[in-house]
């Protein structure tokens, strides 16, 4: 005998396939945590107007800038649930913040429902050229003999260029200063101009001033090198057993979405990941688009990998 709850579920799984159809109805939002320019704005561009040809609606970036990405997070977190409104979101956002932040206007579990992690970039260990330092080796030996007068810039405390260089501090056991700043790119400038000794920087913003000869890499802090730079050993083939700082971007979505239309933008965005494949690897981003179980059990993994990594140096949002 069918029960009257075997019936609801029908209904419900019915009414669930017939939003999917009707779904995009109206602009789609995808809200960006950068500034545009940034070449995170580059990649959430790109996916937006590839989308917005395959879904038949406008897909408009929205840049939200601020508060370690917490405030475009909680956009989408306060969102409908109705597909309309997702989010580009850094690993930070819903595997770090949490730990450093003492409150924070969303719950990066309960908030959101994951789509996919998008691109994967390694982290490049970049040095002023003016050092004597050409590999990791000589790097952590200069830093143990010069314990606390090696300096490294970031995009601000709490950042995952930040944490890169705790992360390799504890593992490597060695002392170096970390200066933050109010972005990447004033960091840059200062490395560039010799303010800085060095950074734990992301390929695409590094490559560029790598190749012009700028600056001078010495690892990547991925498990494997990295397809831009193949000559750049990984941190770990120099010396530093297991370490790995990858960060990565993704898609989420506001809890309490309908399977379905979860569904039908996760295939969306990975078509848009494998037309501008090529485009997105020639800017220093690996393309991974996996499955929504995938980025949560990703989530679920770093965010206790980076809480040991945070409690360890005491980091604290400023």
């Amino acid at each position: 005998m069918i029960t009257a709850a075997a019936v609801a579920v029908v209904g419900l799984a019915a009414m669930g396939a017939a939003l999917a159809q009707d779904f995009p109805n109206k602009p789609i939002r995808l809200i960006a945590p950068f500034a545009a320019g940034a070449s995170t704005d580059v990649l959430a561009r790109t996916i937006a107007q590839s989308m917005a040809k395959d879904l038949g609606q406008p897909v408009i970036v929205e840049n939200k800038p601020g508060a370690g990405g917490a405030l475009a997070a909680e956009i989408v977190a306060k969102a409908p649930p109705d597909g309309h409104t997702f989010l580009l979101t850094s690993a930070g956002i819903v595997t770090m913040n949490q730990h450093i932040y003492e409150k924070l206007p969303y719950d990066p579990i309960k908030d959101f429902t994951p789509l996919t992690i998008a691109v994967r970039m390694p982290i490049v260990t970049v040095v002023h050229p003016s050092l004597p330092i050409k590999n990791m080796a000589e790097l952590m030996a200069y830093a143990r003999a010069n314990p606390g007068k090696l300096t490294y810039g970031s995009a601000g405390t709490g950042t995952s260029q930040h944490l890169a260089g705790e992360l390799f501090k504890s593992m490597a056991k060695v002392s170096l200063l970390h200066i933050p700043y109010r972005g990447g790119g004033p960091a840059m400038t200062d490395l560039l101009g010799g303010q800085i000794n060095l950074m734990f920087v992301q390929v695409p913003s590094g490559l560029p001033q790598v190749k012009a000869g700028k600056v001078r890499a010495l690892a990547v802090g991925s498990d494997k090198r990295d397809p831009s730079m193949p000559d750049v050993p990984t941190v770990s083939e120099s010396g530093v057993k297991g370490y790995n700082s990858d960060t990565w971007y993704g898609f989420v979505m506001p809890a309490g979405v309908s399977a379905p239309i979860a569904q039908k933008l996760h295939a969306s965005i990975l078509k848009a990941l494998k037309e501008n494949e090529q485009k997105l690897t020639a800017q220093g981003f690996n393309v991974d688009g996996g499955s929504q179980k995938e980025m949560a059990d990703t989530i679920t993994v770093e965010s206790k990998k980076w809480a040991g990594v945070i409690k360890t140096a005491g980091i604290k949002a400023e």
